[in-house]
């Protein structure tokens, strides 16, 4: 870079951006005090904040940028702002750049690099005093070739949020409007036609900054990589300071753009702090996770949530519960004694609460009769913390079925009211006879009726068929789906929503207007766009989590409240939005929707409607999930979620619970979180607890108040202290965190005195065996219960068993054993390959004064056929290899770009009663060998086969090796090698799936 100019010493004082409101107070004061000297004379124009335009070392045309310097001066003196504009990297000294309040780099980046012959670019001292002024709250604007970046500066790179890779050439499509509360897209359309070279970015800066607008990709535009996450616009809060980014900006017909010049100022006005705006909404970090409740004795399903914050919480095996949030106390409201046997289709199914709770205390239940093979929808009053049974008012029965012994079937039904105090209520198909579904059959439909005071209902006008149709139900409001797990109303439409599996496999996700055969879904699946729909990939990239397919559930659509006082709301940006979760997928999406109809002149001429799906987006993207089941806003703006575990909440599952989510923005609000190195056990009981988890980020101070006992007091003020429970019984330990500001959270932990839960173990059934279609697992289940002290046998009907895969029998009584025993049968030929989840879990009788517990335990059981591109993990020194669509492969995709070194694990593998493994592979490059081996991927070698190269004929190739067996089981990992391979030279093949060959974990089924 060239030298810089001498700075004048005479340089102006000026205040940091961080005085200016003392400053704007200041003269605020004077303007009162001297109001009627000031009258006396003409006025100047006030300038509310001033702008600095810098074009030094652009990249774009010199018409350009003067296009994009007359357009900030043009809307500087529309709007009453000051602008100057300058080339010269001289201005960059901490005293000239704190004049202004906004620093707008004018299709460039600071930088000589690309730039005109002659430019020049920030040398150090200049990026020292960006950085200052950045750092001293000040704001950055930057257009398009801003992006550009600067390769030996991370800092500037972090500031843009992105750095250009390509473009492509300069053609029409559209842009994305994905926020319209910000200042800088609130005017713009949900569709926003633009002609513009279009970027792509080295790395897509999603959950980095907040994205604003994106391209359109399925526009059919040409030149650019087609894959997902193409950010347009954003903005975020950057090292103290704000940065907005927008990649328009191209030529000077841009600036002469009304809606251009409109997002622009809206940035422009952002930065610089005369507009408010929120950047956090989709930045990874933005959102708090606080656990109200634990997985417990059964399956958490349901959550509703009072208007006083109370939680409400349907649980599979007949228990709802309710969370006090101020104290953290769960107290079960009301038990229907499904028992320790409830399969997964059986149980409470569904709950809401009357629009009118708050002055009739009234909520509904959707769930199978405890007598008889019926489905009921009754109303229940509820008090502060239980519910009286008697008040039960059945305003509907319809024929249904309890679940067999081993049923491994998802939730069957939905509740949720509209605006209009419409109930509505979805009964899916899956569990109920083929004939279900029909015009005069209320299951496998969802029904729409108007609850009245006195526990009947009427059917509003509009249903599908209007009363008195022959043949017909006129409860009947929509029919044609085939399982809609949950379903919702878009608070302010009206509109139902609901998310579906169709028998293909794709998630069909339903928009209903009124009443219908639905027929037409947005479909997508495995992330690649079906129809009008958008999917969003998995976020690792790695395969789906335990067991095949996947459910997609229909979330809340967000009422944004303004004039809420809870500080913690979500933000405006997801305001009528559909949020979506996939149970098995392990992730939450929001789905946009054109909010006006459109009609547009190209690339895709036509009219786009009004309630066209517009985009799929992911949310949460930092935030581990297990199975979420249920998703509810409360009135206070915060989303409240259950889920159901990596056991499908059998037993007291850790992985198991109901959280609220909060948006906490840039992490201002203090975190609560419990600890204790015990929850059960004989009075007394002494437990350490630890508030570690807890408080605010740099370890900004905090204090701590525990009220162990649940007495309202305060016991403790120590971060990390212990106490003692003399007397038995269940009590809820609260520790409150106080930040700075007065701002708290709370969190809460369960301990029961006076009763141990009980320990369960499996045996002779293998963590990680293999089994093939129609086999028979026999096992054993060991239960040790500290209260019976070996007196008293086992009940083995009170132990559960669950299996993903086959049915499990009931168990027996072991001759001369405290134990119990059966066995799994995998159906012959309805076993889709993959890993499926064994639980067992054992409810013991609890004690005069303590509550029962439950026990568990859990395994891992797999196909002997394993699909390559399902590993638990890869690696390598090449990065691993990568899971690849291919339409002839087995399930659809193969295992690619495997280069020398690199490897895949599976976990867990127990390898007894395995003699071979067949490896389906395709000889598409180098070729080379495959390593089967013990617990690392040098570990001890079990066995190897060789693939070849391409080029020697024939297709598909399937060598098999014998393997030496370890003496236990844990982590296989399958290792590719070729010493010859350079990154010069092809990978080594592709492969396909693995066949494990022996009698596996199981035995030869019987039928």
């Amino acid at each position: 870079m060239s030298s810089r100019p001498s700075r004048s010493s005479a340089s102006p004082q000026a205040l940091p951006p961080a005085s200016i409101a003392a400053v704007a107070l200041f003269a605020l004061m004077a303007l009162v005090i001297g109001a009627v000297t000031v009258a006396s004379f003409p006025r100047a124009p006030v300038m509310s904040f001033r702008v600095l335009v810098y074009s030094g070392a652009a990249h774009g045309s010199r018409e350009t940028v003067r296009a994009g310097v007359d357009a900030v001066r043009e809307l500087g003196a529309r709007n009453g702002f000051g602008v100057e504009a300058t080339e010269d990297p001289a201005v960059f000294e901490d005293a000239g750049l704190a004049r202004f309040q906004a620093i707008v780099f004018n299709n460039t980046a600071g930088t000589a690099e690309g730039a005109a012959e002659g430019d020049d670019g920030l040398d150090e001292q200049g990026r020292a005093a960006l950085r200052n002024y950045i750092r001293a709250g000040g704001g950055w604007v930057g257009l398009h070739d801003a992006s550009a970046g600067a390769g030996d500066w991370d800092w500037y790179e972090g500031l843009v949020g992105a750095t250009l890779d390509r473009s492509a050439p300069v053609q029409p499509g559209r842009v994305e409007v994905l926020d319209h509360a910000h200042p800088s897209t609130v005017t713009l359309p949900d569709l926003w036609e633009r002609t513009e070279d279009r970027y792509d970015w080295r790395t897509a800066p999603v959950t980095r900054v907040h994205t604003l607008a994106q391209i359109r990709v399925r526009d059919g535009i040409t030149g650019r990589d087609e894959g997902v996450g193409h950010p347009w616009s954003w903005c975020q809060d950057y090292d103290g300071g704000r940065s907005w980014f927008t990649a328009g900006g191209h030529a000077p017909s841009a600036f002469r753009s009304e809606g251009f010049l409109a997002h622009l100022l809206g940035g422009i006005e952002w930065a610089a702090g005369a507009k408010p705006g929120d950047c956090t909404a989709t930045r990874a970090g933005s959102f708090r996770r606080t656990r109200l409740a634990t997985g417990g004795p059964g399956d958490p399903v349901d959550v509703a949530v009072a208007p006083d914050r109370r939680v409400f919480v349907a649980r599979r095996t007949g228990e709802l519960e309710v969370v006090d949030q101020r104290t953290m106390r769960v107290s079960r409201a009301l038990d229907f004694a499904y028992g320790p046997g409830t399969a997964l289709s059986d149980g409470l199914i569904g709950l809401a609460l009357d629009p009118g709770f708050s002055e009739n205390h009234w909520l509904y239940l959707l769930r199978p009769d405890t007598v008889g093979r019926r489905l009921v929808l009754s109303r229940f009053t509820a008090g502060q913390d239980t519910v009286n049974p008697a008040s039960e008012k059945r305003l509907l029965t319809l024929p249904g079925r309890r679940a067999q012994d081993g049923d491994s079937l998802s939730p069957t039904g939905s509740l949720a009211f509209d605006r209009e105090g419409r109930l509505y209520a979805a009964t899916g198909d899956i569990t109920l006879p083929l004939n279900a579904g029909g015009p005069n059959d209320l299951r496998g439909a969802i029904l729409r009726i108007t609850p009245q005071d006195d526990g009947t209902y009427t059917v509003p006008e509009g249903n599908l068929f209007p009363p008195g149709t022959a043949g017909t139900r006129p409860e009947i409001y929509a029919m044609g789906m085939r399982n809609p797990y949950r379903v919702t109303v878009d608070p302010v439409s009206g509109t139902l929503l609901a998310a579906d599996t169709r028998p293909d496999g794709t998630a069909g996700y339903f928009r209903i207007t009124g009443a219908g055969q639905i027929e037409r879904p947005f479909l997508c699946s495995g992330g690649v766009p079906r129809g009008a729909a958008a999917c969003v990939p998995r976020v690792s990239g790695a395969p789906d989590a335990t067991g095949p397919g996947g459910i997609t559930m229909s979330g809340p659509v967000y009422d944004y409240d303004a004039g809420s006082l809870h500080r913690t709301g979500f933000p405006e940006y997801f305001a009528g939005k559909w949020l979506t979760y996939e149970p098995v997928g392990r992730r939450f999406t929001t789905l946009s929707f054109q909010r006006r109809a459109r009609t547009s002149a190209g690339p895709r001429p036509g009219t786009v409607a009004a309630g066209e799906l517009q985009s799929v987006d992911g949310v949460f993207e930092d935030m581990e999930w297990n199975r979420p089941t249920a998703a509810v806003f409360g009135a206070d703006g915060a989303l409240y979620v259950v889920d159901a575990g990596r056991d499908d909440g059998a037993g007291d599952d850790e992985s198991a619970g109901v959280f609220r989510i909060d948006h906490v923005g840039l992490g201002r609000l203090p975190g609560a979180a419990v600890t204790a190195d015990r929850d059960n056990g004989p009075a007394p009981l002494t437990v350490a607890f630890t508030g570690a988890g807890s408080g605010l980020p740099a370890g900004e101070p905090v204090t701590y108040a525990w009220d162990f006992d649940g007495d309202g007091g305060t016991d403790s003020t120590e971060a990390n202290p212990s106490y003692t429970y003399r007397a038995e019984g269940r009590f809820t330990a609260r520790l409150t965190v106080t930040g700075p500001a007065g701002t708290t959270a709370v969190a809460g932990q369960d301990i029961t005195v006076g009763n141990t839960r009980p320990r369960i173990s499996v045996q002779r059934l293998p963590d990680g065996g293999l089994f093939r279609p129609g086999d028979s697992m026999d096992f054993t289940v060991d239960v040790r219960d500290e209260e019976d002290a070996g007196t008293t046998p086992v009940d083995c009907s009170r132990i559960l068993v669950r299996s993903q895969v086959g049915r499990p029998g009931a168990l027996r009584p072991l001759p001369r054993s405290r134990g119990c025993g059966g066995s799994i049968v995998a159906e012959a030929g309805a076993v889709t390959p993959g890993l499926y989840r064994v639980t067992v879990r054992y409810t013991d009788r609890g004690g005069p004064k303590a509550p029962e517990l439950t026990g568990s335990a859990s395994l891992t059981l797999r196909t002997a056929l394993q699909e390559a591109e399902r590993f638990t993990s890869t690696g390598g020194a090449h990065g691993g290899a990568v899971a690849g669509n291919r339409a002839d492969a087995s399930g659809g995709r193969t295992l690619t770009e495997i280069e020398d070194g690199d490897w895949i694990a599976f976990d867990p593998v127990h390898l007894r009663g395995i003699r071979s493994v067949t490896v389906g592979a395709t000889p598409c490059g180098l070729g080379g060998t495959v390593e089967f081996r013990d617990g690392s991927p040098d570990g001890p070698l079990l066995g190897s086969s060789r693939v070849p190269g391409a080029g020697l004929g024939g297709g598909d190739v399937s060598p098999t090796t014998e393997l030496r067996i370890p003496g236990g089981g844990g982590r296989l990992y399958v290792v590719f090698t070729n010493p010859a391979w350079s990154s010069e030279k092809p990978d080594l093949f592709a492969v396909d799936w693995l066949r494990f060959a022996g009698p596996g974990a199981g035995k030869p089924g019987t039928g």
